[in-house]
């Protein structure tokens, strides 16, 4: 296990503001949509294929031309998706117009979220529009970028991983065509027909690694950012995760706030409570791989329900670790179920692998979740969550000191009374 390293080196001074950052907006989309991906147990990577086509089709059609917001649009273009049941859906070939307006509209406004991602909106919000249906859209522009991606999406729910790939070219060719001139356009399915004639084109798309070293040397996806672009990237998956349960609303939020007072009351620097209220915003984004009904089931666990409960956690850890710059951030939000005596999971990390960070954010999870109403309980008052975070101290689960911290000031930190 690597434990923190410094986020901060990669951020320097600027003489005239805020400190600034290179950021990876090829790692980011990744990690967002692997985040996505996992809401449908089974079946991954459909964003990174979809990126992949939409990416071979655009370069044959515009040689020489930008090609990072066509993957960037590629990656995050399902990121409106909120339910195990709508990322099943979208799945079937031929979508209804609700389901098309409604996550396609929701990611628009997901990517409004954040500033560097700004560019890339129209492609979302339009790549289900069917070709004959864009004369409809007289104000609004439905971009070439959109167009493709419409294609690339629909030709990527049709292969079927449970075949050998290339036994499957000539159905999907013709299913394609059988739609050109009425859902995708003839120029973009033209192109798509020429690509397909290279067995290398269907291979690439079933590739893990040949897409691993595209992504990683294909691209120059660093663009400079401020403490604010990391803040709305944090922002944006805090609320893709508190978009998939009712009862989960605003909880990453929640302890994020939590998470920073209680650095504050340990004189942490700025630098590292920017970082713990980042790694509170992001601490439950692996809980997209849990079903909802286990997440709202109102009588107790099954030892196997709680088992896949335990698995978010490790790929929350696994999610932050792609954007390849945030230790600190991964390992506070990914530990925050560990305990000290390592009865946590799912790494079991015990007292002295656990710094400062990580056993504030636990406290801020532990104390938020019990603050907070659930579909099987109402939420606890002050002396019932204090009864029981002292319990857990008695039994070596959380740091007294940080206890001790939370309950002289309770009201502001908990309650946001001054």
């Amino acid at each position: 296990m690597i434990l923190s390293s410094n986020l901060m080196e990669r951020l320097t001074p600027d003489e005239n503001g805020p400190s600034v950052v290179s950021v990876n907006l090829l790692n980011v989309a990744r990690m967002v949509s692997t985040s996505v991906d996992l809401l449908e147990y089974g079946v991954y990577r459909h964003g990174e294929r979809v990126a992949y086509i939409a990416y071979r089709i655009f370069k044959e059609m515009y040689p020489g031309g930008e090609t990072l917001p066509i993957v960037l649009a590629g990656l995050l273009h399902d990121i409106g998706i909120d339910t195990e049941e709508l990322k099943r859906e979208v799945r079937n070939f031929i979508l209804d117009d609700y389901i098309i307006d409604k996550h396609s509209r929701e990611g628009e406004m997901l990517l409004d979220k954040v500033d560097l991602f700004s560019g890339i909106k129209p492609f979302v919000r339009h790549h289900h529009t069917r070709y004959k249906d864009i004369g409809r859209f007289a104000n609004e522009a439905v971009p070439i970028e959109a167009q493709i991606l419409c294609l690339a999406d629909r030709i990527e729910v049709l292969i079927d991983q449970n075949q050998y790939i290339l036994t499957q070219k000539e159905k999907i060719e013709s299913k394609i065509k059988g739609f050109s001139g009425v859902m995708f356009n003839p120029e973009i399915v033209s192109t798509f027909l020429d690509l397909s004639n290279k067995e290398s084109f269907w291979l690439d798309i079933d590739n893990q690694y040949m897409l691993d070293q595209l992504w990683s040397g294909g691209f120059d996806g660093y663009r400079t950012a401020v403490e604010g672009d990391i803040q709305q990237i944090a922002d944006l998956c805090a609320s893709i995760v508190d978009r998939k349960s009712s009862f989960t609303h605003i909880h990453s939020k929640r302890v994020a706030t939590i998470a920073r007072k209680l650095g504050e009351e340990f004189d942490m620097g700025q630098d590292d409570l920017f970082l713990l209220e980042m790694a509170g915003e992001l601490h439950d984004i692996g809980k997209l791989s849990i079903p909802l009904s286990i997440l709202h089931k109102t009588g107790k666990l099954a030892p196997e329900e709680y088992g896949i409960i335990r698995q978010h956690t490790y790929y929350t850890y696994y999610l932050i670790d792609r954007l390849d710059m945030m230790d600190k951030v991964r390992d506070w939000a990914a530990f925050h179920h560990e305990r000290l005596d390592g009865s946590g999971y799912p790494f079991h990390l015990k007292g002295n692998e656990l710094d400062l960070g990580s056993r504030i954010l636990a406290l801020a999870d532990i104390t938020t979740a019990l603050s907070e109403d659930r579909p099987y309980r109402k939420g606890f008052s002050k002396g019932e969550i204090m009864d029981i975070l002292w319990e857990q101290v008695r039994e070596d689960k959380v740091d007294g000191d940080v206890v001790r911290a939370l309950e002289k000031n309770f009201d502001y930190i908990v309650l946001n009374k001054n």
